[in-house]
């Protein structure tokens, strides 16, 4: 089985209880530290096997990590950490799980050294519109309909500058980029702009 790990939390000396997201459901696994020929990190990508026990939580047991191409550059894991992060506190509640989710993680990780908070920004858009959450061209704090410069708040709500008075976007950038989920039309500044936005949470 594989999944990728998004959390982990100690337990008693360096035995851990780790929360894997796989296809089809997000797991709470134990693992003893006693198991040291792996490595358990937040963002990897694993294969693993899971033994049931009679207690209330099956152990982790033969952990493989499966390699990608940015694992060694930190300045990319590190954003990348940063959105499996958010992903956990997004959906940390939930047991069973669209496929959707472990996807986007696939599509992320394959196109990362392309652009990480590009492709970041690319892939939450698509994972906004698979959860209905995709904001229309109003206004959500006055409702009047935004012609001209658009600002985004957390999760990409759409506000004009007179409700959110900062230096906001062209409005046909962000248009393009919730219609065709890509980030040509905007610039590095942007991109950094919009970045931050989404790190304050999915």
């Amino acid at each position: 089985m594989r999944g990728f790990i998004l959390h982990t939390q100690l337990v008693k000396e360096e035995d851990l209880v780790v929360t894997i997201l796989t296809k089809n459901n997000l797991l709470r696994l134990y693992r003893f530290y006693g198991a040291r020929h792996s490595v358990i990190n937040i963002g990897y990508l694993i294969d693993f096997e899971i033994e049931e026990t009679q207690i209330h939580i099956n152990r982790l047991r033969n952990i493989m990590q499966i390699g990608f191409d940015f694992l060694l550059d930190n300045e990319k894991m590190l954003i990348w950490q940063n959105f499996t992060k958010m992903m956990y506190a997004h959906i940390f509640d939930v047991d069973e799980i669209d496929s959707f989710y472990f996807y986007l993680l696939e599509d992320i990780i394959k196109n990362f050294n392309r652009n990480p908070k590009r492709v970041l920004i690319e892939n939450y858009i698509k994972l906004l519109k698979f959860e209905g959450r995709i904001s229309s061209f109003e206004c959500f704090l006055c409702d009047k309909k935004i012609k001209n410069r658009i600002n985004l708040a957390r999760g990409y709500l759409c506000a004009c500058e007179n409700c959110i008075p900062k230096k906001g976007f062209e409005i046909e950038k962000i248009k393009f980029l919730f219609d065709n989920e890509k980030t040509t039309l905007l610039n590095n500044q942007e991109i950094e702009q919009l970045y931050k936005i989404l790190s304050l949470g999915i």
